[in-house]
């Protein structure tokens, strides 16, 4: 059971997070539970509970749930979003808790080189596409589906 220190518990979080895209109906949470039901990584990954990190953010614990590495395991799915009974957008949610944790120096350095290696990998295929649309000739699909597996291998690697 984790102990809760009054002195740490941020009670503006939860209205700073309402004001990210997507996360305003956090207050509208009764955390009923129907998120952390239909989630399929608690179903594999019972660290994970998006139950409980609502009652973590509604409690005002920001250190503890920026800095919780259960935060990178939603997969977005949306599957949680489409079940709530009050339209609490999770998926978005979880989107807003990243990009704090990285704004304010929570994430993991070995997210931020995966969030590197992506940003990088996926803007060097749109550069691809786009050089052999407007420029034909200057690459080909070969090559883009090339660039593509080479992504695909390293992402593959163990530790990704």
């Amino acid at each position: 059971m984790e102990t809760i220190t009054l002195t740490k518990l941020d009670p503006n979080f939860k209205f700073e997070l309402a004001e990210k895209p997507g996360a305003a109906n956090i207050r509208k949470c009764y955390a009923c539970g129907t998120c952390t039901a239909g989630c399929p990584v608690f179903h594999v990954e019972h660290t994970y509970n998006p139950r409980k990190l609502i009652h973590k953010i509604l409690l005002g614990m920001r250190e503890q749930v920026l800095s919780s590495k259960v935060i990178w395991l939603c997969l977005r799915c949306y599957t949680c979003t489409a079940n709530c009974p009050h339209d609490v957008d999770f998926s978005n949610i979880m989107m807003s808790l990243r990009e704090m944790a990285i704004e304010e120096g929570y994430a993991p350095p070995e997210i931020l080189e995966q969030i590197d290696f992506l940003t990088t990998a996926a803007n060097d295929l749109r550069k691809d596409c786009i050089n052999l649309f407007l420029h034909e000739g200057d690459i080909t699909k070969e090559q883009i589906r090339e660039n593509f597996e080479k992504m695909l291998q390293q992402i593959e690697k163990p530790g990704f």
